[in-house]
């Protein structure tokens, strides 16, 4: 039992790292920092530079036909889109010399016709399509409200015979008519 306590107790412990970081001055563990082979060609120490340079000076060399091939295609890319752009231009010419023929021809076509004076003018004073005016069906309005009749009795009276709104949508309402009363 007693070897069976020792074990509950310590499986709960964690295992401590074998590596400690050092907190003296810098972070890094012993594998971690850099030797002086790995480190860049200082400003001192040119002569280790030079095989460098020559091999980016041969990647160069080697990228300056890819270089060159982009840039064909690339000129090749930008006259396709002058092309495009110009058929565009085009096309927007002769959309707006329709347009002008279009309202020039509109314009010939009116000037054939009645001038604005000569027409008949379309005003609110006219309910839609019927022979009725505003101010007929106000005073019809007054006249029943006049001998007493209520806002619905008139809404119902104006929808049976057929009358239509000043808007010509919808239908006569009580409201309607109450709103009209107290406008005049």
């Amino acid at each position: 039992m007693n070897d069976f306590l020792k074990n509950l107790r310590n499986s709960g412990k964690k295992e401590i790292s074998s590596v400690r970081k050092n907190m003296d001055s810098n972070y890094f563990t012993p594998g971690e920092r850099r030797t002086p082979k790995d480190r860049r060609a200082s400003a001192f120490n040119r002569s280790s530079a030079i095989p460098e340079k020559e091999a980016r000076r041969e990647d160069i060399e080697d990228l300056i036909p890819v270089i060159a091939e982009s840039t064909i295609q690339l000129v090749k890319e930008m006259g396709r889109i002058a092309a495009v752009s110009e058929m565009l231009m085009e096309s927007q010419i002769r959309q707006q010399n329709a347009m002008a023929d279009f309202f020039e021809s509109l314009k010939t076509l009116m000037g054939n016709r009645q001038g604005p004076d000569e027409m008949p003018i379309a005003t609110t004073s006219y309910a839609s399509g019927t022979h009725y005016t505003k101010d007929d069906i106000i005073s019809t309005i007054n006249r029943m409200r006049d001998q007493g009749a209520t806002f619905a009795t008139i809404a119902e009276y104006l929808r049976d015979k057929g009358i239509p709104t000043f808007s010509g949508r919808g239908h006569w309402h009580a409201q309607t008519i109450h709103r009209l009363c107290k406008q005049i």
